[in-house]
């Protein structure tokens, strides 16, 4: 291929690359927080599952005292009712009986549950620290990871615009003056490979003359989109 049709190939090629690199390079701070956020909310989960066991052992608690308060007020209302005679004022108290009775049973059943609540929060425990701690490591591994990603992407855009600056030398200065020109307004876009005399980036046809023009390494552009072309075999 002629020398300048082979240049705005090879430079298509590259700032396409170029362009392609960088949305990467700046996708990755977007990216490592969307990581981060995840980190973020497995972290939350774990320490949920704590505070939920220290919630249950103090509901525990104070259901307990309460448990113990209420027995107590039952024996106190037992034995006032020893001591009563009326039957209306024995009925009174058989009533406050029933209903402390009650609140007993109510306060062991929420014990009981709170207690199977702890039991099965506990038995989880090495479940939920395995899940943390894979959550770290594969935030770990994704932090190297992307740190040499980045590396390996910045050499990648050094070198490439080396060998940018190399291709473009190939270019005749009229034509480089045209080229500058139209990778200023369109960037990457400003270059369409031309195939069976239909422009790629357009769909234009050119004629068969302007095609062969081409294919003998004439510089043009598409008369309908303004890119810069070069023939594709």
């Amino acid at each position: 291929m002629p020398p300048v049709t082979s240049a705005l190939r090879e430079c298509h090629r590259l700032r396409t690359h170029l362009r392609n690199l960088q949305a990467e390079i700046d996708a990755g701070p977007r990216v490592l927080a969307e990581n981060k956020e995840e980190l973020d909310t497995q972290r939350a989960e774990h320490q949920a599952h704590y505070d939920t066991i220290t919630r249950l052992k103090l509901k525990q608690r104070e259901d307990e005292g309460t448990l113990k308060q209420t027995d107590e007020r039952l024996a106190k209302l037992r034995d006032q009712l020893e001591a009563l005679v009326a039957p209306k004022e024995r009925a009174a108290k058989e009533l406050e009986i029933t209903h402390a009775e009650e609140k007993k049973a109510n306060l062991e059943d929420t014990i009981l549950a709170t207690i199977t609540e702890l039991e099965e929060k506990h038995a989880a425990v090495p479940a939920v620290e395995a899940k943390w701690k894979a959550a770290r490591d594969e935030f770990k591994q994704f932090e190297t990871d992307a740190a040499e990603r980045l590396q390996r992407m910045t050499e990648d855009t050094a070198a490439s615009r080396t060998d940018l600056t190399a291709a473009e030398a190939h270019l005749p200065r009229d034509v480089k003056a045209l080229y500058d020109q139209i990778v200023k307004a369109k960037g990457p876009e400003a270059f369409a490979g031309a195939k069976n005399r239909v422009c790629q980036g357009c769909r234009s046809t050119m004629t068969e003359t302007q095609f062969m023009d081409l294919r003998d390494g004439t510089f043009r552009t598409c008369v309908n989109c303004g890119r810069m072309q070069y023939p594709v075999e």
